[in-house]
């Protein structure tokens, strides 16, 4: 079978316009736990959040800074205390960019 396009230019293309790591991040069961705690509580300090899920706090701190670094969540520091929300703002601009950048490459393919 033949295929009409490059199925690799097509990979690049997508992986070019679309943040991957973005979606990987808030697709990642515990992250997604993470995602709509904090969505559903507000801002919140990292022992606030661990204390509410099964993994010990460091695991829940480096997932939070991993989110923090694709753009799911906001990072502030008040004293020696770290506090954690979801950025609204950006999750909507990722969402929105994909989804504009999938219909432009749709059209060139």
């Amino acid at each position: 079978m033949n295929a009409k396009y490059d199925p690799e230019k097509c990979r690049e293309l997508i992986q070019e316009t679309i943040d991957i790591e973005f979606f990987r991040t808030i697709c990642d069961p515990v992250r997604s736990e993470l995602l709509i705690f904090l969505a559903s509580n507000g801002e919140l300090s990292i022992g606030e959040i661990a204390e509410n899920f099964p993994q010990n706090r460091s695991g829940i701190s480096r997932h939070l800074d991993y989110m923090n670094r694709f753009g799911a969540v906001e990072r502030r520091k008040e004293g020696r205390e770290v506090f954690y929300r979801v950025d609204k703002e950006q999750i909507a601009h990722k969402f929105e960019s994909a989804s504009d950048n999938m219909k432009a490459l749709l059209k060139q393919i």
